[in-house]
């Protein structure tokens, strides 16, 4: 086995490693005499196929097992012989596999950080709590009652107009139109709404001057709804069953008694307590925010570079794809590429410097995730789709990869809350201008004053 040296950093290494073919034969040949015993194949009593007619049938089936024992050999090798503590399993790309030739691999390995943890009772942090004041109370409120939509059938047989609920069944002939549009009954599309079935569908019924009982046909392109390529006309029949009207919205006892409050004052109440919550949860994330921050500041440590690397690379592959489809943030559009990655690559430093920190702690700490706590976390998430919770939980059974996006946050909300527990916390009462300001610094949004200078 040769070994050479592609690239050197303090906590990434990179090695091409040479094998030659016959070790590898050499493996396959001892694999499949293993194996052989326990095989049955034509004209041969069981266990008595000669090797080659056996690996002739069998090898493609044993490769991938035996190259994979041989590359974990080769990482141990390296590893025992540089004493490296690595940070993560070690990476490995086949560079060349040709019958009867070296077999060259590329194995990169992303070294353990040395990390000394800041004391936690030293850093300085603070809990916020909420003070609502009467006008901010009054206004969301107000808020409140404007966002609902009463709607009540209309007397006079009259044209469909902007702001009313329409009710249509919809068909089509296309047989290569998917059946959740192909055809549906009853559909409600409320005109003045973003949201509509079919492209433009209100704005063409009300131009149409469509009244209760009509009939008619309408042609839409579904190119953007059924993600297409190209352009896709279809022809849809329409029928408009009844309409009905908007009408202010009063706090009545049918509103009343369908969400469980008994008074006006006590839905008032209810809503204070839910904007609280709101601010509340507004305020734990600055309250998380300023702990990375101070996480970060006063805990001084080089990151594995090729982790870092990746990082940067996932990042900027995505800013290269908005800035193609013209989606770049506005602040990021006023930047130079050599500003934009500057930019990117301080996010990719946190993001690195964070992941490993925070990994580092649950490592001493032997913080991990119980089996319970992953499941209640999937039961709370599939809760969020109702009647889909068996759908839901059968991809996560068939996708075990995505059960991280349930797993992570959870971890982190235990490193994160076993931190605080360690550190003392100042309690401070803050209004809602006061919160307003707090949320700009802890986030430093961009003022427009701020984007005028970096033009």
């Amino acid at each position: 086995m040769d070994i050479k040296e592609l690239n050197s950093k303090k906590l990434y290494k990179e090695y091409e490693i040479n094998i030659d073919y016959k070790e590898l034969d050499d493996s396959i040949n001892k694999k499949i005499s293993e194996i052989i015993p326990t095989l049955t194949l034509p004209g041969f009593r069981k266990g008595k196929a000669p090797l080659n007619i056996a690996r002739k049938k069998y090898e493609e089936n044993i490769l991938n097992e035996v190259m994979e024992k041989m590359v974990q050999e080769k990482i141990k090798t390296i590893l025992e012989e540089k004493k490296f503590k690595v940070f993560r399993q070690p990476k490995v790309e086949i560079k060349q596999y040709k019958k009867n030739e070296p077999v060259i691999l590329i194995i990169k390995i992303d070294l353990q950080p040395d990390i000394k943890i800041y004391p936690y009772d030293q850093l300085k942090l603070s809990k916020y709590k909420i003070k609502l004041d009467k006008k901010t109370i009054d206004e969301n409120f107000d808020n409140f009652i404007k966002s609902q939509k009463k709607y009540i059938p209309i007397i006079n047989k009259r044209k469909l107009k902007n702001t009313d609920k329409v009710f249509v069944n919809i068909n089509t002939e296309e047989a290569s139109v998917p059946e959740f549009i192909k055809s549906q009954n009853n559909v409600s599309i409320i005109t003045d709404s973003d949201y509509q079935i079919l492209p433009d569908l209100s704005s063409k019924l009300i131009e149409k001057g469509v009244q209760v009982g009509d009939s008619i046909k309408l042609k839409f392109d579904l190119k953007t709804l059924l993600k297409e390529k190209n352009k896709k006309i279809v022809e849809f029949n329409i029928d408009i069953i009844s309409i009905e009207e908007i009408t202010a919205f009063k706090i009545d006892k049918e509103f009343l008694d369908k969400n469980n409050f008994k008074t006006e004052k006590d839905f008032k109440e209810g809503l204070k307590e839910n904007l609280n919550h709101q601010y509340q949860n507004f305020l734990l994330e600055i309250e998380k925010k300023q702990l990375m921050d101070n996480l970060e500041l006063k805990n001084d440590f080089d990151v594995p570079e090729g982790i870092l690397e990746e990082e940067f690379g996932a990042i900027w592959h995505k800013v290269e794809h908005a800035k193609k489809d013209n989606k770049l943030d506005e602040d990021d559009k006023l930047l130079t590429d050599t500003k934009l990655k500057e930019r990117y690559k301080k996010i990719a430093l946190r993001r690195v410097k964070l992941a490993v920190l925070l990994q580092f702690i649950a490592n001493e700490e032997k913080i991990s995730i119980t089996e319970k706590e992953l499941t209640d976390g999937m039961i709370q998430y599939a809760s969020q789709y109702p009647g889909q919770e068996k759908q839901i939980f059968e991809y996560f059974k068939k996708n075990p990869a995505s059960v991280e996006s349930i797993r992570g946050p959870i971890f982190e909300k235990k490193i994160v809350d076993f931190i605080l527990s360690k550190t003392k916390q100042e309690t401070k009462n803050v209004s809602v201008d006061e919160f307003v300001k707090l949320q700009e610094k802890t986030f430093d949004f961009k003022k427009e004053s701020k984007k005028k200078e970096n033009k």
